[in-house]
């Protein structure tokens, strides 16, 4: 049986399974101590952990290993030492430091929706997230504040002097097994304050406006208008969305929050962007369309 090789010049986003990731080279400090204090499939093995102590099902559904240029510390470096020992481009011989997992918790899915676990690792440091996964697109949704974690400051809210320390993220993911059903009911009231609106052609223009001011100040190097805020869409990301939310518009269809919110979704995937930006912005889109439901009151 051939073993798999990787090939990140061809394809900067692999797919692997816990087994291959945990075959990947381990990256430790001088000390002999891990990188960033626990490896990437561990993290993955011990939120998986928690999750299975209580019942709760989790699998791992995929995960992904991305490229990215850093001349310091690249998303993918290649042992060459290692290739002699192992082949060319094998698993083996790859330090990967780029890395996002999707977890389903499967005690309680539906037809339409599946609980699931963002665990993202990566030069910056580690991110949780938990939220319903739409199973028909594969959007990951995230419901609030309440469900992300971080040990570095990537959220609204979270500055350098509370953000949590590794212990405190792996605290926050037990949290959410131990009280996963008042953690879920809060999730399916905000589903259906966004089912429960109608997103009319006067929403969607205010939406978009509301995004481009968000990635404008976001971007700008002028301090009066500066917010480092993270910003739910970029401006590629906007044009691609905004056209599919014109092109619905435009057959008449009748679209609530809930399908504007899909359809803006779409492009936030590990897959698509890049990993560290994928939790932060998907926060940020639901509060941005959250806001405005409440402000249209």
């Amino acid at each position: 049986m051939n073993e798999r090789k990787l090939n990140f010049a061809e394809k900067p986003v692999q797919v692997l399974t816990l087994d291959e990731l945990e075959k990947s080279y381990h990256e430790n400090l001088p000390t002999g101590d891990p990188v960033g204090g626990i490896y990437h499939f561990a993290l993955i093995q011990q939120v998986l952990a928690l999750f299975e102590s209580r019942g709760l099902k989790p699998v791992v559904q995929e995960i992904f290993a991305a490229a990215n240029r850093d001349s310091k510390r690249p998303g993918v470096t290649i042992l060459p030492q290692l290739e002699e020992k192992f082949g060319e481009k094998a698993i083996e011989a790859h330090l990967l430091r780029r890395v996002y997992a999707n977890i389903e918790i499967r005690c309680d899915e539906t037809d339409e929706l599946v609980t699931c676990l963002a665990v993202a690792y990566h030069q910056k440091g580690i991110q949780l997230g938990i939220g319903p996964m739409v199973k028909v697109c594969h959007n990951q949704t995230i419901l609030g504040a309440q469900d992300v974690a971080s040990n570095y400051t990537c959220y609204n809210g979270q500055s350098r002097k509370d953000r949590f320390n590794l212990d405190m993220v792996l605290n926050r993911a037990e949290q959410w097994a131990n009280d996963y059903e008042p953690y879920q009911k809060i999730r399916h009231e905000r589903i259906s304050t966004l089912k429960n609106h109608g997103f009319k052609r006067e929403d969607m223009l205010q939406l978009i406006g509301i995004l481009v001011e968000k990635r404008i100040v976001h971007d700008s190097q002028n301090e009066a208008l500066h917010d480092a805020t993270p910003y739910p869409l970029n401006s590629s990301q906007i044009n691609e969305t905004a056209e599919n939310m014109l092109a619905m518009m435009s057959q008449n269809k009748t679209m609530t929050y809930w399908d504007a919110y899909q359809s803006l979704n779409t492009v936030l995937k590990p897959s698509r962007m890049d990993i560290p930006q994928v939790l932060p912005q998907s926060l940020a889109l639901f509060e941005t369309m959250f806001e405005q439901i409440n402000n249209n009151k």
